[in-house]
């Protein structure tokens, strides 16, 4: 079976490239090719696209682009957001051993492991539970609040099971714990600053900043059909962060390594188009992944949708196919010619996905877990052979 033939149901692990995006890119090759930190025309003309690159993206996110900082992807951007939070604190005179972080159960592995390491190194943190549908409730985060608090990080949307969290209420009640300031025993002063982690939602949610309230999110070029291998990261101005690792002065010094103009020029014009797409494909994939739910639920009874039905992205659809092995299932859908996943790609190595075990329920739940998700080419007519598939695996 050819590609063309198949039924690709993994958008969520990754995209293909737009083709505005990659001539956008081929363009950029082609003319900016020269190191934007070197003095001469060349590198002058590069420095300048990059400029042009950087004010285009935080209009995107209505954030000044003296916020906007270009990475490797959405992994080094939740690195750099927390890791370098904690850096500029320490240089700052605090003791990570005094200080608190706030985090949730269902995180990104890149958020996740982060807080492993600094915990390691004597930082305190309280991983939030998530309740049965997979929301955060504000209230977990105020009443895990402590006057040494300095980080919250809560992902917009997540990567596994599409809900959406209240970042903009989580940020309000951040703001009003800020009303009142942490003294250290050497008397340095800090607040709480919010971070999300917001990889998954360029294509349909609302990007800006203000309104989010958050004071550093995460972004990834290939999880909106721009290119791998780059990313971005909001920092709101007087936001701690300092560089974690060293070299030259670029991007402000933060993320010191020659930047990859291509790359940058390709994730601006994804984004670009993700926002101006976002409504219609939105309404577009909502209908789709109702109809999905809705025949998987009429053909097979026994299964568990995981993840809040309403506040959940328009592409994702997770399910249970409870007393089946998840992985068997996705290996024989793709001998059906439909690509989906059991977990994230990232994880390829765990048994079962933490994210749907932090739901509860049947103890197979996790182990039984397939995650299809939607994109630009899903169609009604692959979602009824999606179907088909399935019926025929489950059959015998």
């Amino acid at each position: 079976m050819s590609n063309k033939d198949k039924i690709y149901l993994d958008y969520a692990s990754t995209t293909p490239l737009d083709q505005k995006v990659k001539s956008v890119i081929s363009g950029v090759e082609k003319e900016f090719w020269a190191n934007p930190a070197s003095i001469h025309s060349f590198g002058v003309l590069a420095k300048e696209k990059l400029s042009l690159l950087r004010n285009k993206a935080a209009t995107s996110l209505s954030a000044r682009p003296k916020e906007i900082f270009f990475t490797s992807g959405g992994t080094e951007s939740n690195n750099l957001a927390i890791f370098g939070v904690f850096a500029e604190l320490e240089m700052a005179g605090l003791d990570i051993r005094k200080l608190h972080a706030i985090t949730t159960n269902i995180e990104h592995s890149s958020v996740l492991n982060c807080f492993r390491e600094l915990e390691r190194r004597g930082l305190s943190v309280t991983f939030v539970a998530v309740d049965s549908n997979g929301i955060i409730s504000p209230d977990s985060i105020r009443n895990a609040l402590r006057d040494n608090t300095v980080l919250v990080s809560v992902m917009y949307a997540n990567n596994e099971i599409g809900t959406i969290q209240p970042i903009g209420e989580i940020s309000r009640l951040i703001r009003k714990h800020n009303s009142r300031t942490f003294s250290s025993s050497d008397g340095k002063k800090s607040k709480t600053f919010f971070h999300t982690d917001a990889c998954q939602a360029p294509l349909y949610l609302d990007l800006s900043v203000a309104q989010l309230g958050v004071d550093l999110l995460s972004l990834d070029g290939h999880k909106m059909y721009g290119p791998k291998g780059v990313g971005a990261l909001y920092v709101k101005s007087a936001t701690p962060v300092g560089p974690t690792m060293f070299g030259g002065g670029q991007e402000a010094g933060i993320r010191p390594t020659t930047e990859n103009l291509p790359a940058i020029a390709g994730f601006e014009a994804a984004l670009s188009i993700a926002s101006a797409n976002q409504a219609k494909e939105s309404a577009r994939l909502n209908k789709l992944r109702d109809y999905f739910f809705r025949s998987v639920q009429k053909y097979f009874p026994g299964t568990i949708i995981n993840g809040d039905t309403i506040n959940r992205l328009p592409n994702n659809a997770n399910i249970s196919f409870l007393g089946f092995d998840a992985e068997e299932l996705s290996i024989r859908l793709d001998a059906y010619g439909v690509a989906c996943s059991t977990k994230s790609a990232c994880l390829k190595h765990a048994d079962e996905s933490y994210v749907v075990k932090a739901l509860g329920g049947r103890s197979d739940r996790a182990s039984s877990a397939l995650r299809f998700s939607f994109g630009f080419d899903t169609t009604r007519e692959k979602i009824d052979k999606t179907i088909q598939s399935l019926r025929k695996i489950v059959k015998h």
